[in-house]
């Protein structure tokens, strides 16, 4: 728009100038050509200063920020959703500020690259363990200038997929494989979000303008599915049986003790009212 307008005007400008020079010749003092020439140069004018309106005028679309970059320096001020008025000269950025998901899986079809995207993990036992894994994440509104001018639109290459499968490997290091299969695997992903946090912050701070601001917020680390060699899943799920049954047994035993238990307090109880 606001090229419209300097066209405009350049236009406005070229016109008046060459209206002005056919109403100074006296050949053309009896024609009206200079004279609508003028009101031409005029109406341009005023088609520049509409444009001019139009462009201090803008919307940001709901769950968006705008960026505002000025010859090339970005603002500190993020533009909220909503109508917002801004300097003619400003180039706008959206950038959104809703939860978006990021999946890494071996599925082809599933994560945002093609192919095998999926996390090799090696747990504490050694065993190597391809995750499947989706973050949900989104961008702190008020860090977005700094976001842009920093990292860049393709903060999600940058940051968020190399903290993922970072914070992903370090996690799966503290459990071992049944762990993470079974008996822990609803701590295994509030590990991973804990991890994906600090590295993430860590990454940001290491920029002096970044110290103290939060960039972007992990609301979820989902673990979708972990795959495992059938001899060691059959292994795994084998020997979570044989505890349950083991369990199992122990509770009959403690119900049979306490049964005998409470039959021996009965019968001691008849023997000593026959004895009064």
């Amino acid at each position: 728009m606001i090229t419209l307008a300097v066209v405009a005007v350049v236009l406005a400008v070229v016109l008046q100038f060459f209206s002005r020079a056919l109403a100074s010749d006296p050949r053309f003092q009896d024609r009206v050509g200079a004279g609508r020439t003028g009101l031409f140069s005029l109406a341009l004018v005023g088609v520049a200063v509409v444009a001019v309106g139009f462009s201090t005028v803008v919307v940001i679309p709901a769950g968006h920020v705008g960026v505002q970059v000025l010859f090339g320096r970005v603002k500190p001020n993020a533009l909220t959703e909503g109508i917002q008025f801004v300097n003619p000269f400003v180039d706008i950025e959206e950038m959104s500020v809703r939860t978006e998901t990021y999946t890494m899986s071996a599925t082809v079809t599933e994560g945002a690259v093609r192919g095998d995207d999926s996390i090799q993990a090696l747990s504490s036992d050694g065993l190597l363990m391809p995750l499947d894994i989706t973050i949900a994440f989104r961008l702190v509104g008020s860090d977005a200038p700094r976001v842009y001018r920093d990292i860049g639109a393709d903060y999600v290459d940058k940051i968020i997929r190399p903290a993922s499968r970072t914070a992903v490997r370090e996690a799966i290091a503290g459990f071992t494989a049944q762990e993470a299969y079974s008996t822990k695997r609803e701590a295994l992903p509030q590990k991973m979000h804990d991890l994906l946090t600090d590295r993430m912050k860590a990454l940001l701070n290491q920029r002096e303008d970044f110290r103290g601001a939060t960039g972007f917020i992990v609301d979820q680390v989902m673990l979708r599915k972990i795959q495992l060699p059938d001899k060691v899943k059959n292994a795994i799920e084998a020997k979570l049986e044989a505890a349950q049954q083991a369990e199992q047994m122990q509770f009959v035993l403690d119900k049979e003790r306490q049964e005998a238990e409470r039959k021996r307090i009965e019968a001691k109880g008849v023997s000593d009212f026959q004895t009064i």
